[in-house]
């Protein structure tokens, strides 16, 4: 019993490593292509604008600001997959208030919960 608790142990953390053990939120896999990233400020409000290219539905987003560059706070999320062998654009609206710095960034997600970020910008 001994040497089966041994070679699961063993099976499990070389599982955990080949898997990105160092970097658990970002999944070894193909994401889709996000490009045209554009981030502008008109007036009080900051329009995040992207396009993805050939989105599974298991893709979403989540629209992400600091004050800090550090500690992000989820501001929207924006479902996905909606461009499934094609293009598809989105828009996304948030107010700013004047003189006050604010760091936008675009998350991508899998339903897996692995993700990568897309953009960031500050104003």
């Amino acid at each position: 019993m001994k040497t089966r608790f041994v070679i699961v142990l063993f099976t499990s953390l070389f599982m955990l490593c080949s898997t990105g053990f160092s970097n658990p939120h970002i999944a070894n896999q193909t994401w889709p292509k996000v490009f045209d990233v554009r981030f502008e400020q008109k007036g009080a409000s900051i329009l995040l604008q992207w396009k993805a290219d050939a989105e599974p539905k298991e893709i979403y987003y989540e629209i992400e600001t600091s004050v800090d560059a550090v500690n992000y706070k989820t501001a929207a999320v924006v479902l996905g997959g909606f461009s499934e062998g094609q293009n598809y654009s989105y828009l996304f609206k948030s107010k700013h208030e004047a003189g006050s710095k604010t760091y936008f960034r675009i998350k991508q997600i899998n339903n897996d919960g692995s993700y990568r970020i897309v953009s960031e910008q500050s104003f």
